[in-house]
């Protein structure tokens, strides 16, 4: 039996990790993940190694970018002065050197991705990215509680879903792991924790860098918070969709 237990709140994509996402009306998402998500990510110009903002300060400036689907189905990069170009710009190396201060661009993880063949490098990808991230309402009220902190904006913890919950403050989605969820049409299963890293404490736009936040999470939640899951079947997720959660 399956209860109801929040509602779809914001849903998020990140077409170039490391990169600010793209809130969004919804996804399309499968068992691979989200469709159009992390198709991309940063490099270092002069080493070709991948961008790891979590532990080299050089990269942080990275989430004052943002990335996008564009109209044309083609992953879009905006800087802060608000202009945007395409993931295979020409111009787009240069861009990107003068915002970090070194060589930098653009790869793929791997050709064709997108259903367009680009002439990009092919990069690593530093991790392996599993298909969703949740994350709830009632995580970022029990946080805000343990460590004193004002109201925490959710974009700090880069989820795919941000459930509102109806338990009020508690880390709530730790005990959904090994269970179903429900999803508007979309059967999910809930698969780990997600274990905190030094992301969540990186400044971006209208956030400050703040170590606290680790810190708290460390102390109070195992270092974990949210978690990732993977659905069952391809299927669309929307803002304001019902979530149901079972065995």
């Amino acid at each position: 039996m399956m209860i109801e237990i929040g509602k779809v709140l914001e849903v998020w994509r990140y077409p170039v990790s490391s990169l600010g996402g793209e809130r969004v009306p919804h996804v399309e998402v499968s068992p691979e993940g989200v469709v159009g998500d992390r198709l991309f990510g940063l490099f270092d110009g002069t080493t070709g190694r991948t961008a790891s903002p979590e532990q080299e300060p050089r990269w942080r400036p990275a989430l004052f970018l943002s990335a996008q689907i564009g109209k044309n189905g083609m992953a879009e990069i905006r800087f802060p002065d608000d202009s945007v170009l395409r993931v295979d710009d020409p111009a787009l190396d240069d861009a990107l050197a003068a915002h970090f201060g070194f060589p930098a661009g653009v790869g793929a993880y791997r050709p064709g991705r997108n259903g367009v063949e680009l002439r990009l490098p092919i990069v690593s990808n530093r991790y392996t990215p599993l298909p969703l991230h949740l994350l709830t309402t009632s995580s970022l009220l029990r946080l805000t509680e343990v460590g004193g902190f004002p109201a925490i904006d959710g974009r700090r913890f880069r989820p795919t879903l941000l459930i509102e919950t109806h338990e009020g403050e508690s880390f709530v989605e730790a005990n959904w792991v090994g269970q179903r969820l429900r999803i508007g049409d979309v059967q999910i299963e809930v698969t780990e924790p997600t274990r905190r890293c030094g992301m969540t404490l990186v400044a971006q736009p209208g956030i400050s860098e703040d170590p606290a936040i680790l810190r708290t999470i460390m102390r109070h939640a195992a270092r974990n918070l949210g978690v990732y899951a993977c659905p069952a079947q391809r299927g669309a997720i929307r803002v304001g969709d019902t979530v149901y959660a079972g065995t």
